[in-house]
C-alpha cells in the first residue's frame, strides 16, 4: 500500500523547487555581501586572524 503511494508520487516538482530556492539564497547572500562597507568587510576578513571572539556587525 505505502510502497505504491510512494511509486505514484511525482518528484519532478521538488528538484525545481529546490532549485529555485537556491538561486533565490544565492541571489540574497550575493547582494547581502556587495552591500557591505568596505570596514565591515575588513572586520569580517580579519575574524580568522584574531583570538577575540567579537561580531563584527556591533558597532
Amino acid at each position: 500500500m505505502i510502497k505504491d503511494l510512494v511509486a505514484s508520487l511525482d518528484y519532478s516538482l521538488c528538484a525545481e523547487i529546490a532549485l529555485g530556492l537556491f538561486v533565490a539564497t544565492f541571489v540574497v547572500i550575493f547582494y547581502g555581501a556587495l552591500r557591505l562597507s568596505s570596514d565591515a568587510s575588513e572586520r569580517f576578513a580579519s575574524i580568522p586572524l584574531s583570538d577575540q571572539v567579537e561580531d563584527p556587525r556591533d558597532e
